[in-house]
């Protein structure tokens, strides 16, 4: 009986990662692409974001939770990011590695009215991109520091120390608001 509740639980993992990867799947290539320019190589990077992502489903709310999207856009784009790093393709920094998919969404649109909200999203977008990378998935999909070093394959102590530093940038970015 109980080796049947946990084949059930698997399928329904199996399912919802499915599920995700059906309606997340146009965005994750575009986002590889963005990056790699190569089809296969993006297909690569994709599968393993997939693989990552399977890791902390537990994690992830409903297919089409902004929170959902933007873990999965942020795994995918570290998985690009690795696989050009191990391809070592010439003529590239990193910073020009980090692009904004045409379609990036805008977390304002899509957040509740409260005022308080906005201000902060609104203040984490206007960070730098590693600050608001970390500060999405600690805050927003509410990870933890080994899942977040994990994800983005960087070491744990890295992730505490840029967790740190963006709570307090955006402290004082939240008081220029103001």
């Amino acid at each position: 009986m109980g080796i049947g509740k946990k084949k059930s639980w698997e399928e329904q993992e199996r399912q919802k990662l499915a599920d995700l990867y059906r309606y997340h799947q146009k965005s994750m290539m575009q986002i590889a692409m963005s990056i790699l320019h190569r089809k296969e190589d993006a297909e690569d990077a994709v599968q393993n974001s997939i693989l990552a992502i399977s890791r902390h489903m537990d994690k992830l709310g409903d297919i089409e939770d902004y929170r959902t999207k933007a873990y999965m856009q942020t795994v995918v784009r570290n998985a690009a990011i690795d696989l050009y790093r191990k391809n070592q393709k010439a003529g590239i920094s990193y910073e020009e590695l980090i692009v904004e998919p045409i379609d990036a969404f805008d977390l304002e649109k899509v957040v509740c009215d409260s005022e308080e909200v906005k201000r902060v999203l609104y203040a984490i977008d206007t960070m730098d991109h590693d600050y608001r990378e970390i500060l999405t998935l600690y805050y927003l999909n509410e990870m933890k520091p080994r899942e977040i070093a994990d994800v983005l394959n960087r070491s744990y102590n890295t992730v505490r120390s840029q967790i740190h530093r963006g709570r307090q940038q955006l402290l004082k970015s939240l008081e220029g608001l103001r």
